[in-house]
This record gives C-alpha cells, structure tokens and sequence, in this order.
C-alpha cells in the first residue's frame, strides 16, 4: 500500500482520497449553504452576453436581450466603460398552472463592460433588433493606427 506525508505522518492513499472528497464535498455544501438566492445572486452579471469586434475606424457591440424591447433598454459610456441596464418583465402566468422548472430571471439588469481603447462617445449609436442590441463606437483618433512611411537613405 502506498503511503502520503501528512502533517508529520504517513497516511495510506485510500485515506488520502477520502480527505480529498470531504474537502469537495464541504466546498459544495458552502456553496449552497445560501439557498438558491445566493446561488442566483453568485451568477448575476453575465446577463447580456456580448461579443465585442473591430475595424480601422470602430468598436461594435452586439448584446443578446431576448424578449426585451428598447425603451427597456439604457446604455451609457463614461470614459472607458460602457454599461447596459435594462428591466427583463415576467410573462403574466396563466391561472392554475404549476412550475416544473422555472429558469427564465426576470428584473433589473445592469452590466458595465471597460472598452479596449478610446472612443468618441458622442458618436456612440445604439440600435435594436428582433432582441439583439447593436453599439457602434467610432475609435477616437489617438486609438486608431497610423501609417508610418518608411523613407530609404
């Protein structure tokens, strides 16, 4: 049988797995020692999911808002960080009708995102489709690239 220092002593490998599992264990019990509200509240954030692109002259951000429509929407941009809030409402549940899992969040949703380089936020435009949120943010000119000639001597 093999054995593992701990603490100044050998233990055998098999203890060593059980110690291994209760740690584990006891990481996942803290977890959900918070009710299901502690979990929720863990994950908040991540709420729209986003993909940030780039040409020569802009920054474009599309966000996915299913379900939402615009005037829903609030987007704002103070120096390098632009931030999307919003308000998800619930669908109105029919009368007498029972949960089997119910995933959907709704409320307020804030989501700040810090830019990789500069923008002219006063050119900043948002526009809304078929729930998916389009930003476009002109670079400013210190963040755009210049062409150096390059002069032979």
């Amino acid at each position: 049988m093999a054995f593992l220092p701990f603490w100044g002593r050998e233990w055998p490998v098999r203890f060593w797995e059980l110690e291994k599992m209760r740690n584990h264990m006891e990481t996942v019990y803290n977890a959900l020692a918070g009710g299901i509200n502690q979990i929720r509240r863990n994950y908040t954030g991540v709420f729209p999911l986003v993909n940030i692109t780039e040409d020569d002259n802009s920054l474009f951000l599309t966000a996915e808002l299913p379900g939402l429509v615009a005037d829903q929407l609030e987007v704002s941009i103070k120096g390098d960080t632009l931030t999307l809030k919003g308000t998800k409402t619930a669908e109105k549940a029919e009368e007498n009708v029972n949960y089997h899992r119910r995933e959907r969040e709704t409320g307020t949703f804030s989501r700040s995102l810090t830019l990789p380089l500069k923008v002219k936020a006063e050119e900043v435009e948002a526009r809304f489709k078929n729930g998916v949120l389009t930003i476009t943010l002109p670079k400013a000119a210190e963040a755009k690239a210049h062409q150096i000639t390059v002069q032979a001597q």
